[in-house]
């Protein structure tokens, strides 16, 4: 379960922003609790110390008689936590500078009042990480595509494709897109997948055949995909590790 904490200076607001979050997660049917609403950054640090879980932590920059008392605040939070999400919910636009400063790293940055589609899409792409990292016993890849999320198994992905600032997920039948890096997606995806080209993540077990020659990939449903020299000797390795080579 993944759990909220909202902390801000105004209790309408965060009444207001807990109904909002309570839609998406009942529509959606996200495994998700509303767990506190607060106007004291005390409280927060309280829970933290005994939060063993996933938390989304959605905060203001500024709170009264402390402009920056949210970052100080989001700075404890991710010492303490390196795996929380933290959200910056504000008025002031000047204070994405100071956020981005600091080794905060937050999963979002929203004027108030959040936009709602902004909101389903963070709340979205916060539920799909938690379900890879649950997935990642069941071996299936989740991907959220605006408000739906897509479950895949491993299984069943040949490869994935880096093209226009978007990848793309092929599969023997489908072709899905969304926006994500390579680069971060490898650290989500099982020992199976492997870079073979700048452009290209594949499945290694769906390789059909392979030409260190002339440097060509056959996937299971005939895609020819180039390999670059550089993942040459890291593919070879990993199929002969699998006994598929």
């Amino acid at each position: 379960m993944i759990n909220v904490v909202i902390c801000d200076s105004s209790t309408s607001y965060m009444e207001e922003l807990k109904a909002r979050i309570q839609q998406v997660i009942d529509y959606n049917g996200y495994n998700m609790n509303i767990t506190m609403l607060t106007t004291k950054t005390s409280q927060v640090m309280d829970y933290v110390e005994t939060d063993d879980g996933m938390t989304l932590y959605i905060l203001d920059v500024a709170y009264p008689g402390n402009k920056l008392l949210g970052l100080q605040l989001a700075k404890t939070l991710r010492e303490e936590n390196r795996n929380a999400y933290i959200v910056f919910n504000t008025f002031d636009e000047s204070a994405i500078h100071q956020v981005m400063k600091g080794l905060i790293r937050p999963a979002g940055f929203f004027m108030k009042p959040i936009d709602k589609d902004d909101l389903i899409i963070l709340m979205g792409d916060i539920y799909r990480d938690y379900l890879n990292l649950q997935g990642d016993k069941e071996e299936i890849f989740h991907v959220n595509i605006k408000a739906s999320i897509y479950k895949l198994p491993y299984n069943q992905i040949l490869y994935f494709e880096s093209y226009q600032k978007k990848i793309y997920l092929h599969t023997h039948n489908q072709r899905i897109g969304f926006y994500e890096s390579l680069a971060n997606l490898k650290g989500r995806l099982s020992f199976d997948f492997l870079r073979c080209h700048r452009s290209y993540l594949v499945n290694v077990k769906k390789i059909k055949t392979v030409s260190f020659t002339d440097m060509i990939l056959i996937m299971e449903n005939g895609t020819k995909i180039d390999l670059s020299r550089t993942y040459k000797q890291a593919l070879k390795s990993r199929m002969e590790s699998l006994d598929i080579l």
